[in-house]
C-alpha cells in the first residue's frame, strides 16, 4: 500500500509528490471530481476513510513517512510535498494524521508542506492540542516551509458541507498575519464575477499566490452550459476570460503571483505557452511559493 503518489496532468499543477493516506471527503462538494468515472463509488466516499491495507492513524504516519524518508532528496528537487488529491486534509478526521506528518517531514528532513482545504476550524483543533503556541509563537522552519492554500469558488450552495467562502478567508487572513505562507486554489471558475471577488477578498487576507482554472471534463474544459447540483450556470465565453485575465493581472500586480492553469490557457488558444503581455506576472506550473 503505497501513501505517497506521483501525479499527472492536472493534478500535477498543484505538486509533483502528494500524500494520500485517506480517500473521501464530507464537504459534499457538487462539482467533485472524485466523484466521477468509474472509481467515484470507492473515491467519491461522503466520509474520509483510511486506504485500504492501512490499518489505523498510527500505521498511515509510519506508512507515509518510510516513503517519505526514502524519497526524501527527489521530493525537496521538485518542491515538496502537497496535502492531499483524495481528501481534505484539515477536517476533523484526517487533520492529526496530516499534521503529524508534515512536522515530521519539516523538522527532520527540511522538505516543504503545501496544504490545500476548503476547512477552517482546524485552527479550533490546533488551539485545543496546544499546537497553535507552537506553530504561531514558535518554530520559524515550520513557518518557512508550511503554506496553506484554501479553494475559493464563492458558491457556498454548490459546498453545502465545507466551511463558506467568507470564513476560509478570515482563517487565511489570521495564518497570513502569523507569518504563513498563504495561497488559493480559484477552480473550478464558475463565473467570472464571482472569482475575481474572491481574489479581491484573498489578496486583503494576505494571500501570495493563485491558481486559477476552470471546469473541465475527462481533462477537457466544458464548453456549453452546465448544470452542477441542479444549479444552471453559463458557458465560458473567450472574451469574458480574457477581460477576466486582464482584471486579475492588473488587480495582484506586485501584490501576488498567479498560475494560469491549463484549462483556461486552453480556453483561449495558447496552449502552453506562457508568454502574452498581459500575462506577464505569471508564473509556471512549478513556482514554488517558498522562494517568494
Amino acid at each position: 500500500m503505497k501513501i505517497l503518489s506521483r501525479p499527472k496532468g492536472n493534478a500535477e499543477e498543484y505538486g509533483r509528490w502528494s500524500v494520500n493516506p485517506y480517500i473521501g471527503c464530507s464537504h459534499g462538494c457538487l462539482y467533485c471530481y472524485l466523484k466521477k468515472g468509474p472509481s467515484g463509488a470507492y473515491l467519491g466516499q461522503d466520509e474520509p476513510v483510511l486506504k485500504k491495507g492501512v490499518v489505523n492513524e498510527k500505521h498511515a504516519f509510519h506508512l507515509a513517512m518510510t516513503e517519505i524518508y526514502a524519497n526524501y532528496e527527489k521530493i525537496i528537487s521538485d518542491g515538496g510535498l502537497f496535502m492531499t488529491f483524495t481528501s481534505d486534509p484539515c477536517i476533523e478526521e484526517t487533520q492529526k494524521t496530516f499534521f503529524k506528518i508534515a512536522i515530521e517531514s519539516i523538522r527532520e528532513l527540511g522538505i516543504p508542506v503545501t496544504i490545500l482545504t476548503k476547512s477552517a476550524d482546524f485552527i479550533n483543533y490546533w488551539m485545543y492540542a496546544n499546537i497553535a503556541t507552537e506553530l504561531f509563537y514558535g518554530s520559524k522552519m515550520i513557518k518557512s516551509l508550511l503554506s496553506f492554500g484554501w479553494t475559493l469558488t464563492g458558491h457556498d450552495e454548490l459546498e453545502p458541507n465545507a466551511a463558506p467562502n467568507e470564513k476560509r478567508i478570515n482563517t487565511m487572513r489570521l495564518v497570513s498575519a502569523n507569518g504563513f505562507k498563504t495561497w488559493a486554489s480559484i477552480e473550478p471558475v464558475i463565473d467570472f464575477p464571482s472569482s475575481l471577488d474572491m481574489i479581491y477578498q484573498a489578496l486583503n487576507a494576505g494571500c501570495q499566490h493563485f491558481k486559477i482554472g476552470l471546469l473541465t471534463s475527462n481533462t477537457r474544459v466544458v464548453r456549453k452550459d452546465f448544470q452542477i447540483g441542479g444549479h444552471q450556470f453559463k458557458a465560458y465565453d473567450v472574451r469574458d476570460c480574457l477581460h477576466f485575465i486582464e482584471d486579475v493581472m492588473r488587480m495582484t500586480d506586485g501584490k501576488a503571483t498567479v498560475y494560469w492553469k491549463q484549462s483556461v490557457r486552453d480556453l483561449i488558444g495558447i496552449g502552453n505557452e506562457p508568454c502574452i503581455d498581459c500575462w506577464e506576472h505569471s508564473v509556471s506550473k512549478y513556482y514554488n511559493i517558498f522562494k517568494y
